[in-house]
């Protein structure tokens, strides 16, 4: 069991900004010249790395908090109408909790952190523009680290709907709604529900290579 009264998702943000800000800075001069993306995304690069910040809203006793959500994408069929990607997820949010101002000087156990890991599959879908909406869906382990009680491992599934609008073939910008469900093994320390929910939804990058 542990309080945690630092933000750790304040370092992951800070690391995610750095890292996207140096690919960004590393690919300009390569792409300075190319033309911005009026029609349909090409489709051209099989790997794809995205970075979300959303905001995670809990159901029942799963925690509420900010999250950071990391996508890496493998293209794995061709053509430009409909490409399906396998995609692997690592989602973290963080709850907060002070302490020393809650009324009996204990955090709550619906509070602390959680790390979804996660893989499956993603549909990506061309438009006339370079607007690319996605759906994604994904199974995986659910690892709960909650405030006041002892850490836990669970079972997962994840849905996503989204979409990026791609300025160059290489980079786009974009928004996200995602559902979390699953069931998590808490010993007798943890006082609530073992069922886990969450609904999260925020904006974030994607690049493609």
């Amino acid at each position: 069991m542990r309080v945690r009264h630092r933000n750790p998702l304040l370092a992951l943000l800070t690391t995610a900004a750095v890292a996207a800000t140096v690919v960004a800075a590393w690919a300009s001069p390569a792409r300075a010249q190319e033309n911005l993306l009026h029609g349909p995304h090409p489709f051209l690069k099989d790997n794809a790395l995205s970075l979300h910040v959303l905001v995670g809203q809990g159901m029942g006793d799963t925690l509420t908090g900010a999250k950071l959500a990391i996508d890496y994408g493998y293209k794995l069929t061709s053509g430009v109408v409909a490409p399906i990607w396998l995609d692997l997820q690592v989602n973290y949010e963080h709850s907060g909790c002070n302490a020393d101002t809650t009324s009996n000087g204990v955090c709550g156990t619906n509070t602390g952190d959680m790390i979804e890991t996660m893989a499956g599959a993603r549909w990506t879908f061309a438009t006339p523009i370079p607007l690319v909406p996605y759906l994604k869906s994904a199974v995986g382990l659910l690892f709960a680290f909650p405030n006041g009680a002892s850490d836990a491992v669970g079972l997962g599934a994840r849905v996503v709907g989204g979409a990026n609008y791609f300025f160059f073939d290489w980079l786009g910008l974009g928004a996200q709604v995602g559902f979390s469900v699953g069931r998590i093994d808490y010993d007798a320390t943890f006082k609530g529900s073992h069922n886990y929910a969450t609904l999260d939804f925020g904006g974030g990058v994607e690049f493609q290579f």
